[in-house]
């Protein structure tokens, strides 16, 4: 009797794990979204034409203008070039009022919504001074603090301080030598923040400092060393057969900063040809394509730069300067329930000459269509790998928490700055080239779907860590 009831006991056990282990998850409801691209003109942070601006800190003079800077983004336009001359102190330190006159520059700025290439220069012509080491040195002591509070509208600084426009080629102090030159990046490295880059003039600075001839490689960059810290500025792009000893080899050093800036900012202006013919459109947009340009002025050299609109390449110029991100393909689960899991594969692909070079965040938010009650979902994502000419693909996995209302939500991919100060503000958001996805209220991009959350859908488990996260209404 007792062996019946034994192998009654295991028979059920039997049975009872048979059936555990056949059951299958509820059956998906899977939605795809084809996108379609756009080819408008339209601003984006970080990239593009900038406009170009002078001021002589401690004069109270030139003062930047809230209007003006916002006048800029209806011609596209989010970049500011910002000199900060020193011309009153160059045996001195900076008073507060060039310091007081920087910190407003910048909240300006930061108002605009706008971002800037910055660079610091004691003179703009030849025949003036710079200044010595010793008081470089003690300047970029006083501006430290300052940079670090406006970090988040500095795009990149340029290396500036040696020689006439900071270009560290002219100088009466002796400044253009390796040992100068080390000593002066080196200062500038340890003085901007970390999350922020400085561009150099040449190629060859670059590899002096770092004592290297080889490009940065993807498991260096944005790790913070000095090598994925130094970047690149070309201020006679096409302007003489060695964009005026911008390069010493050409073809080597143009090989370089293909390499290098894949995970670094490139840009600069033109200038007037030198021993060449000015630069046509086709040339310009290849070379820039080729060297992965990001930036450059809008306001100089006209000779060249009108030229690529009388030829018809500028619009195509305006819009491929920088990254371009075009959604091609989105694969969501349109039905879900309360505390299950959500899925999706989005596939973009930049289209645009280079790559965003600095930190951002990638959200995916979910918006009640009736409440305006929101959720995100930050993701583990970095964009700065999303290379030009590369398809790259968002594949997500994230819980839909037990106390979200049931009802329709409409899904947005943002793309926000990573700055804490200017999260949230539309103007720092990035914009999809695609038609009918971007919201300019938020700076969201809707993804073109609704996502139903109902205890009637199907509950796939989800066990990861990631969990939509409220956030509030609109």
């Amino acid at each position: 009797m007792k062996n019946i009831i034994l192998y009654v006991l295991v028979g059920l056990c039997m049975g009872a794990c048979t059936n555990t282990s056949t059951q299958q998850p509820p059956a998906e409801d899977w939605t795809t979204v084809q996108y379609t691209a756009t080819d408008a003109l339209f601003p984006n942070p970080e990239r593009g034409f900038y406009k170009y601006s002078d001021c002589n800190l401690g004069t109270g003079a030139g003062a930047l203008s809230e209007s003006v800077l916002k006048g800029y983004r209806a011609n596209n336009i989010t970049l500011i070039f910002r000199y900060f001359y020193l011309k009153n102190f160059r045996n001195s330190p900076l008073s507060a009022k060039a310091l007081e006159d920087f910190d407003k520059d910048m909240q300006t700025i930061r108002k605009a919504g706008a971002k800037c290439v910055l660079r610091f220069a004691y003179t703009s012509a030849i025949s003036e001074p710079d200044a010595p080491l010793n008081i470089i040195t003690q300047h970029l002591d006083q501006l430290k603090p300052y940079l670090e509070k406006n970090a988040d509208v500095i795009a990149v600084m340029q290396a500036g301080f040696i020689g006439a426009w900071g270009e560290w080629y002219y100088t009466s102090n002796n400044l253009n030598t390796p040992g100068a030159r080390y000593q002066v990046l080196n200062k500038i490295l340890e003085t901007l923040p970390p999350g922020r880059v400085v561009q150099v003039r040449t190629p060859a600075y670059k590899k002096e400092f770092c004592q290297r001839s080889t490009p940065l490689i993807q498991k260096e960059a944005f790790s913070g060393q000095n090598i994925a810290r130094i970047a690149h500025h070309n201020d006679c792009f096409l302007a003489s057969t060695t964009d005026y000893g911008t390069y010493e080899d050409v073809e080597a050093d143009k090989a370089y900063l293909n390499k290098d800036c894949l995970f670094l900012p490139i840009g600069g202006e033109t200038c007037p040809p030198d021993g060449i013919d000015p630069a046509d459109g086709l040339r310009a947009y290849n070379e820039m394509r080729y060297l992965r340009f990001s930036f450059l002025n809008e306001d100089y050299y006209h000779g060249v730069n009108d030229l690529w609109v009388s030829n018809g390449y500028m619009d195509k110029i305006i819009k491929e300067l920088g990254y371009r991100f075009v959604l091609s393909a989105g694969e969501y689960t349109a039905k879900v329930a309360p505390n299950s899991r959500f899925a999706a594969r989005i596939i973009l692909k930049n289209v645009g000459f280079a790559s965003l070079y600095n930190e951002r965040k990638v959200e995916l938010i979910i918006k009640n269509t009736l409440s305006g009650e929101r959720y995100k979902a930050p993701l583990e994502v970095e964009p700065r790998l999303w290379k030009p000419g590369t398809d790259s693909e968002i594949e997500v996995e994230a819980g839909i928490p037990a106390d979200v209302p049931v009802g329709d939500y409409i899904l947005y991919l943002n793309l926000p700055d990573a700055a804490e100060t200017l999260y949230g503000n539309p103007d720092y958001a990035i914009r999809l080239a695609n038609e009918d996805v971007w919201e300019p209220e938020t700076g969201y991009n809707d993804l073109l779907i609704n996502i139903n959350i109902d205890e009637s859908n199907p509950a796939v488990p989800y066990s990861g860590s990631l969990f939509f996260e409220k956030m509030g209404s609109l």
